[in-house]
């Protein structure tokens, strides 16, 4: 399961009513209004709040909204209790503490300097930033699916192991291209490779 589903927001949505009246286990409803402004779930789903400011004031948590049709429906959202509400109930669109917790989560797991924020799916983990010269790569075996490494070379002065492989140089190349096996040989069969002497002195 996913730290967290994407949301939709919307900053010009004006307030609608009920147009019926819904019970507490309803997770449907329609809206009356002007609803244009409102968040598209194409994006993600959305809070929005019934009743702000009275006894029976309830946050919900909308999957879907097809113009003023709004289905896919969690009640009680955000620290309040579903309940019955009147046709004519005022309702609007709502950043709530959910969203807000959310936010601060991403902001308080990053404590110090290098550090990265990495994923078990379900989690979101602070990933220390690792030792000078290692570099992170993917690791399975890791809660995060990621881990600092020293499994690989530097660029300066790499102490390469098992057999590694280069691109062969054309024949007569005079440059500071690492020469392979492959070149030496071409090279050799077409008398253009002279071995100096030196070497055996």
């Amino acid at each position: 399961m996913a730290y967290a589903n994407k949301r939709s927001y919307a900053g010009a949505a004006a307030a609608c009513t009920l147009t019926s009246s819904i019970s507490s286990g309803d997770t449907s409803l329609t809206l009356t209004g002007t609803v244009s402004g409102w968040p598209n779930t194409a994006d993600g789903s959305f809070h929005m709040v019934i009743d702000p400011g009275l006894s029976t004031e309830e946050k919900i948590l909308v999957g879907s909204r097809s113009t003023g049709s709004l289905s896919s429906i969690t009640r009680g959202v955000d620290g309040t209790s579903a309940a019955s509400h009147t046709a004519g109930a005022t309702c609007y669109p709502v950043f709530t503490a959910t969203d807000a917790d959310q936010a601060n989560k991403i902001v308080s797991t990053l404590t110090t300097k290098g550090d990265t924020l990495a994923t078990d799916g379900s989690a979101l983990n602070r990933l220390a930033v690792g030792a000078n010269g290692t570099v992170l790569a993917a690791d399975s075996s890791a809660t995060n699916g990621v881990a600092w490494s020293a499994a690989y070379a530097t660029l300066a002065s790499p102490a390469l192991t098992g057999t590694p492989t280069a691109p062969t140089a054309a024949v007569s190349t005079n440059t500071t291209q690492v020469a392979t096996t492959a070149y030496v040989m071409a090279s050799k069969e077409d008398d253009q490779f002279v071995l100096s002497m030196s070497i055996f002195s």
